[in-house]
């Protein structure tokens, strides 16, 4: 079969593959309106399913024979439809010769060295100047790669360092352990005991102060008669009611 002739000598692809195309193309709209935007095996089978048998038909199949020039035999049905049209290819453009200069880059590294190794082989009906000068190039964008190759392998080191560095921080703060030794789940707990146990203390004693303190109030006396029950703000206000 000639090449790029398919969809004018194959039945199905004539007039069976293309209706298909069309009818899936219809089911998935139809989901697409329904708010399915992800087509999944779940909605791919039952799509693919409607649209072969509204497709793959004895009608179908027949038309494509037909139409490939088959049955019945008819060659003309093919070439018929065949627009031939003379092609005359565009000249290829021939690559710009390397010139010699610094490289930049792996590429260019590897002409530079091409263009010194056919000079070198060319000795004789060359001057040993332009090679000088070509291999010079040549060292010094090699020079300037390998350096650009020290300064990123120095780089990816201290990142890799500041990246364990962190990742060890990270671990540090997970770990709980005993000064001079492990600490088992027993000891842990009874640690976690202990404290709470210390909380509970302390606020009973921060409960009982502040009780002491309010009796204390309580039972302090006026500074101009010396008696309890009341200061020297609410003296008058105190000696008017008991009168």
């Amino acid at each position: 079969m000639p090449p790029h002739s398919s969809h004018f000598l194959q039945p199905l692809d004539v007039a069976c593959f293309s209706p298909l195309k069309r009818a899936y193309r219809a089911e998935i709209s139809d989901l697409i309106r329904n708010h399915v935007n992800h087509i999944t095996k779940i909605e791919f089978l039952p799509a693919y399913y409607a649209a072969h048998q509204r497709s793959i038909t004895k009608e179908n199949i027949c038309a494509g024979f037909q139409a490939a020039g088959l049955v019945p035999h008819n060659p003309e049905a093919v070439l018929s439809r065949l627009d031939i049209k003379l092609y005359t290819p565009p000249p290829a453009i021939p690559e710009a010769p390397w010139e010699s200069h610094t490289p930049g880059n792996a590429r260019e590294l590897d002409t530079q060295s091409t263009l010194v190794r056919n000079q070198i082989q060319r000795h004789q009906d060359s001057s040993p100047t332009s090679i000088i000068s070509a291999f010079n190039h040549l060292i010094k964008g090699a020079r300037g790669m390998g350096y650009e190759l020290v300064l990123l392998r120095n780089r990816v080191s201290a990142l890799e360092k500041a990246n364990e560095a962190a990742i060890k921080r990270r671990q540090c703060k997970r770990k709980r352990l005993q000064k001079g030794g492990t600490l088992t789940l027993a000891e842990g707990e009874e640690l976690i005991a202990q404290k709470g146990v210390g909380q509970l203390q302390e606020s009973e004693r921060h409960q009982v102060g502040g009780e002491s303190s309010v009796s204390q109030r309580a039972l302090s006396r006026c500074t101009r008669c010396r008696e309890q029950g009341h200061n020297l703000h609410t003296y008058k206000k105190d000696t008017v009611d008991t009168a």
